[in-house]
């Protein structure tokens, strides 16, 4: 897939790390779930039960089809072969109109999971949450920066600015006024 902007490079690297992750999460618990369940368990001398087993392997058919979800629904894997152009972040886009929407939902996914991961840690202080922390964490991060900047960017043919500042919360006093400056003249 051709990138038009290279704004849509980290775009692109969270839609494919989040699918890896939760691939990579997906198969061990689809594989070898007494293996995880043995590996979080509070005490050693846990034995693993039949419902275990079968809720692990039924979360990694979950965190599967959330991977699949994922990767088309962005427009990162096209679902026509027809496409020529390149998918952008615009609401308005029809290639890709779900985009926006999964993003901002494995964005709040991937936060609600480093927040358990890490209450979990603290609480049993075992690695594994740790392992997850980190994870979930990086992930929320990279989807934190592509929910707020990895919109193609609009900027001005005239002035060279970003038209999406608002001012909000730190307005530029010093900038152009149009006011101010047929005064001067």
């Amino acid at each position: 897939m051709r990138i038009e902007n290279k704004d849509l490079s980290g775009f692109f690297a969270y839609t494919y790390g989040t699918a890896a992750w939760l691939g990579l999460q997906s198969a061990t618990l689809i594989l070898t779930p007494k293996l995880v369940v043995n590996l979080l368990a509070v005490d050693e001398s846990h034995h693993t039960s039949d419902i275990e087993v079968y809720f692990a392997r039924s979360l990694g058919f979950a965190l599967t089809i959330l991977a699949i979800i994922v990767l088309f629904f962005t427009g990162t894997v096209p679902i026509s072969t027809s496409v020529s152009q390149p998918i952008s972040l615009e609401e308005n886009d029809s290639r890709a109109p779900y985009a926006m929407p999964v993003i901002q939902a494995t964005t709040l996914f991937h936060l609600l999971s480093t927040i358990y991961c890490y209450t979990r840690y603290l609480n049993s202080g075992q690695t594994g949450y740790i392992l997850g922390l980190i994870g979930y964490g990086g992930l929320a991060c990279a989807g934190a920066w592509s929910v707020l900047f990895g919109f193609t960017s609009r900027v001005s043919a005239r002035t060279g600015e970003d038209k999406r500042t608002s001012g909000f919360l730190f307005p530029n006093t010093a900038a152009y006024d149009k006011k101010a400056d047929r005064k001067l003249k």
